[in-house]
């Protein structure tokens, strides 16, 4: 027991040498490494983990869902379940979170991830070599392998914790070696672990064990008995999992998950090289210059920080070593390794940067229903990684019984200090958080309302989530990995405006004047408007003025002003709430003849009426529409439910229906024929020339 403990503590002091010079700021500051080649300097995903962890102590703190936050992507909030969220982390991270702040639980994180890959690392390796410390050894090599570190320099915490991985491979090995019971229960909370900890890796992890288990199952005696393990500790794991997999039905329906000529090259951007797992240590701080170049002349597409997934030297050497040494003992495992690596060279062969055209097994997975938004293949990587520690410790297990005693010893020390040296952490910039003087104002008013920043964030600087840990007020969106696709900033007009800062003329078919806006600024309930004028072109400058105008506040005073933001405070007007209603996608632009407004729809085209009351509500929906035949019937769906079928003429009339609205946003879809206008060429469905809701 003592001998454990003390390894323990050697990986404690392995994640503080790994992760110098944090420790020394570990409150204030988080670290990344210092330079644009191989990353961005400052790293977006690092904020958006500090965010993450930040929420999960506000959720923990108040007994809110930590899986659900009403702060980004007001006013419907977020389902986190399929985002790059490490509900763990924030577990393990609270008391950090809460005696010392977001920051300090960030930092915290990677220590864990650092020390627990190494302990589990170790674990998973005592059994094929004698004595502690070649399993620590191989355990340190497999913690601070490059593939690893370089997550925690791209800021990339979710696959900095990589133990649960670690550790649910090390018991479908072990079980299936010992034939223990005990490794039922543990694979499966492994693995429920890994679901509230990264989906990339849950992915991995199913991978190994369907390779794992049906590699075995087909070679090794006693079938029964492992298929019995194997189908109990899937079936704890499913049972666990029953209420996660309803709530990720019941949250998946928001995420955009459109298909995009873009994700393709992401995908192939993110697949290892053919000679991936032996390139050096890309940061190291005698070399990185030269060989981030080199990785980005490799990388498909040049995406480096997405494609790199190096071992480490030492551990392949040693790899390489125990695999000609017992590849016919480990057969099975040598083949999952091989398989894996196979997987996580992508859809398209790369060798050396050279792309060969050779279509690849994972364009297989791509297949799979619901895989087609899996975009790092070089992850399946991590098997092969983790396969080589084991292969890594038979080799010193060989080596410790060929050699002498002292010869061993010494050999031992020898590989210690190659590793120390190929795995020298790399030069770190530090980074704190900015606390602009506009946010702290807000969060010293304490007045409740929504946080506008314009311009609003489309990219990845994570710009308004860092804002956000200073004011902690609710915000219209931030950076996550899989963005929402939600009506307010497409379609709606008043958010729609402050995002494009494109005013709305008040001739269109549903009302946009003043008290319309007002009605809307009552659902959205946007109290700050924070910009900083030195961004935006006088047109920019003109349409904010117009719109804090339109909802009653006077555009020549701003509520805050120095010389890095303005900002206006706007009224809430909380007795204006009405229901309101504006047009999705379907439809044309608005045509105006004769102060006579129309739009026409292109066949399946979107309507909302916005609810803002927290309880259901019957309205009139009432339509003036006409068509160009003398006859065309429209759908009216909600909900993907038939309603009602209208009949349309040419004839402009008003059509009404009651309909029952839920809190919010509720859609509804008009379904109709079309015909192709002679004089346009287009293909118009029915004119709407009105729409209100009473």
């Amino acid at each position: 027991m003592l001998s454990y403990l003390g390894v323990l503590g050697a990986y404690i002091l392995l994640a503080l040498w790994i992760t110098w010079p944090m420790p020394l700021q570990f409150a204030t500051h988080y670290y990344t490494s210092g330079n644009n080649i191989f990353y961005f300097p400052t790293s977006p995903d690092a904020p958006k983990n500090i965010w993450m962890l930040w929420w999960a102590g506000q959720a923990l703190a108040t007994g809110a869902n930590p899986l659900f936050t009403p702060m980004i992507y007001h006013p419907q909030g977020l389902a986190l379940h399929l985002q790059t969220y490490d509900t763990v982390a924030g577990i393990m991270t609270f008391p950090a979170n809460l005696l010392f702040g977001p920051v300090a639980a960030y930092n915290f994180s990677a220590l864990l991830g650092f020390i627990l890959t190494g302990w589990f690392g170790f674990l998973l390796v005592r059994p094929f070599v004698q004595g502690v410390a070649p399993a620590l050894l191989v355990g340190t090599l497999l913690t601070a392998t490059p593939y690893h570190v370089a997550k925690y320099d791209a800021g990339q915490m979710n696959f900095v914790h990589m133990q649960w991985l670690v550790l649910f491979m090390a018991v479908l090995i072990h079980m299936t070696i010992s034939r223990r019971w005990w490794g039922v229960p543990v694979a499966a909370l492994a693995f429920l672990l890994l679901t509230f900890s990264d989906w990339y890796y849950t992915l991995v992890a199913v991978f190994f064990a369907l390779m794992w288990g049906g590699l075995n199952l087909a070679s090794r005696p006693q079938r029964d008995e492992l298929f019995k393990l194997y189908g109990l500790s899937g079936g704890l794991a499913g049972l666990l999992l029953l209420p996660r997999l309803g709530a990720l039905r019941a949250s998946s329906g928001g995420q955009d998950a459109e298909a995009s000529p873009m994700w393709a090259y992401y995908t192939q951007g993110y697949s290892a090289d053919a000679f991936g797992f032996f390139f050096p240590n890309a940061l190291h701080p005698l070399w990185a210059v030269p060989v981030e170049r080199f990785l980005i002349n490799v990388a498909p597409y040049g995406i480096s920080e997405g494609s790199y997934t190096a071992a480490g030297w030492t551990l392949a050497g040693l790899a390489l070593l125990g695999v000609a040494w017992y590849w016919r003992q480990q057969w099975q495992l040598l083949v999952v390794a091989l398989i894996a690596w196979l997987f996580a060279l992508g859809p398209t062969l790369f060798v050396l940067g050279y792309e060969t055209g050779i279509a690849m097994p994972y364009q297989l997975l791509q297949l799979v229903p619901g895989l087609d938004t899996a975009r790092r293949p070089n992850l399946f990587g991590l098997i092969t990684i983790i396969s080589a520690a084991i292969f890594a410790a038979l080799a010193l297990a060989r080596l410790h019984e060929q050699l002498r005693p002292e010869r061993y010893r010494l050999v031992l020390g020898l590989v210690a200090l190659i590793a120390l040296f190929e795995l020298w952490p790399p030069q770190r910039v530090a980074n704190a958080l900015d606390q602009a003087p506009v946010y702290q104002r807000i969060a010293a008013e304490g007045a409740p309302g929504a946080v506008v920043d314009v311009p609003i964030e489309g990219g990845t600087d994570s710009r308004t989530l860092i804002n956000q840990l200073v004011h902690q007020q609710p915000i219209l969106r931030g950076y996550i990995a899989r963005p929402p696709h939600y009506p307010t900033l497409l379609y709606s007009p008043l958010p729609k405006q402050l995002a494009t800062f494109k005013l709305w003329p008040e001739a269109d078919v549903f009302a946009l004047d003043q008290v319309a806006l007002e009605g809307m600024q009552c659902y959205y309930q946007f109290r700050y408007l924070v910009f900083k004028p030195a961004l935006l072109t006088k047109r920019q400058h003109d349409a904010l003025r117009s719109i804090v105008a339109q909802l009653g506040a006077d555009p020549a005073q701003p509520w805050y002003a120095d010389e890095r933001h303005h900002a206006f405070r706007l009224p809430l007007h909380t007795d204006t709430c009405t229901p309101f209603v504006f047009l999705g996608e379907g439809w044309g632009e608005p045509e105006v003849h004769k102060a006579q407004v129309w739009r026409w729809s292109e066949g399946q085209s979107e309507l909302y009426i916005v609810n803002p009351k927290p309880e259901p509500k019957r309205v009139k929906l009432q339509l003036l529409a006409y068509t160009l035949k003398h006859e065309r019937s429209v759908n009216v769906y909600s909900a993907n439910k038939l309603l009602t079928t209208l009949t349309l003429d040419e004839r402009r009339r008003w059509y009404r229906l009651n309909v029952e609205l839920e809190p919010g946003y509720n859609q509804f879809m008009l379904e109709s024929a079309t015909s192709i206008d002679p004089v346009s060429g287009r293909a118009l469905g029915i004119a709407l020339k009105r729409v209100e809701v009473h």
